[in-house]
């Protein structure tokens, strides 16, 4: 596997664990929303949300960065089989 190949298959994982990610990062978003006046623990809640965007972030990064590294790959986020048209 060539060095711009293996850029690829990394931000192909990197775009499928942002997915799951992105996804938690709102349930905890709404689960602070829905109980921030009645629960005992809003601050965790609320840390547990910024971490889950400080990971999201990053993610976003390297991506970018691989992005940067080989730019003809900038049109592709999935593998054309992967791909809902």
């Amino acid at each position: 596997m060539d060095a711009s190949e293996a850029l690829k298959v990394i931000r192909h994982s990197l775009h499928d664990l942002a997915q799951p990610l992105a996804a938690v990062t709102g349930l905890v978003d709404l689960l602070l929303l829905e109980h921030r006046n009645n629960c005992s623990q809003p601050e965790e809640i609320q840390l547990i949300s910024d971490k889950l965007e400080e990971v999201l972030e990053i993610i976003s990064h390297i991506r970018q960065t691989a992005r940067e590294a080989v730019p003809e790959l900038s049109e592709e986020i999935m593998p054309p089989e992967r791909r809902v048209n």
